[in-house]
């Protein structure tokens, strides 16, 4: 433990992982609940925040924290995401650092968003400590890699489960078809993530893509390749009229480092590994 700089929490995820996988060196301890399969790495440990900390270093350089309870409606009520709060409080009262990036969440934005919630305490939590710098990003639409056995509830992937999974032929989603996105690659994410983390200097940054599409090109994208594959016709409808802006567009009081990627090709390639 004497030889530990840096300390990752959260190294199986899909965003994780990416990052994980550029800070790949002897003096890192990588933790998680599960086995990041993804990654060649030695310095790996399994650990569970919910449990008492033990067996940490006292003191590091810099630590990553890219835990978070998992993006699935049946976790969409503030008790089981404040578990985040409760484990960075563990971790900030346990381990001394000097630089402390943490992975937040676009979902700040929306209003009485039960996630948006508690990143907000998380930040604050941050924010108060006596921790010299903090990094913290506010990520729109990132896509990493396709797990089918552990898929998130995230649009694109609500497609996936609806029509692959559970086989159905038609179903009525909530929001409208004219909402819109823009959807970057934890790839490039993790890239900036890093190179930032590397400057002595703290932010809260967004983190997007302004080359948005709209629902209604997502679900012809999916179904392009779905009609290919399953020769067989599915119907997709949705709920509301009025569309959501994409929010990324329209912040202007925190500065918004852009991905510059294509939301199209991005999308085709990810649905092309799971269908």
């Amino acid at each position: 433990m004497k030889d530990i700089k840096y300390l990752v929490f959260g190294c199986s995820g899909s965003i994780g992982s990416h990052i994980s996988k550029k800070i790949n060196n002897k003096n890192t301890l990588f933790l998680s609940r599960t086995n990041p399969k993804n990654l060649n790495i030695n310095n790996w440990k399994k650990f569970d925040l919910k449990k008492k900390i033990t067996k940490l270093p006292k003191k590091v350089e810099k630590i990553y924290f890219l835990a978070s309870p998992y993006y699935v409606i049946k976790n969409f009520n503030k008790k089981k995401f404040y578990y985040e709060y409760i484990w960075l409080k563990k971790i900030i009262n346990n381990v001394q650092t000097k630089s402390f990036i943490y992975l937040s969440s676009s979902s700040v934005y929306l209003k009485n968003h039960p996630l948006g919630h508690t990143k907000l305490l998380c930040e604050k939590l941050l924010l108060n400590s006596k921790i010299e710098f903090i990094q913290i990003w506010r990520p729109f639409n990132i896509i990493g890699f396709p797990n089918y056995k552990n898929l998130s509830d995230h649009f694109h992937n609500l497609l996936i489960k609806n029509f692959i999974k559970q086989k159905k032929e038609s179903h009525e989603f909530l929001g409208s078809e004219n909402d819109r996105r823009g959807y970057s690659t934890a790839k490039k994410f993790a890239e900036k993530v890093i190179v930032f983390s590397k400057k002595k200097t703290s932010f809260i940054y967004n983190y997007g893509n302004t080359d948005t599409i709209n629902i209604k090109q997502v679900v012809l994208i999916f179904l392009k390749l779905f009609n290919k594959k399953y020769k067989k016709s599915i119907k997709v409808t949705f709920k509301n009229k009025k569309k959501n802006v994409n929010i990324v567009n329209t912040i202007k009081k925190i500065k918004t480092i852009k991905s510059n990627e294509n939301s199209k090709s991005i999308l085709k390639n990810y649905f092309a590994k799971l269908i």
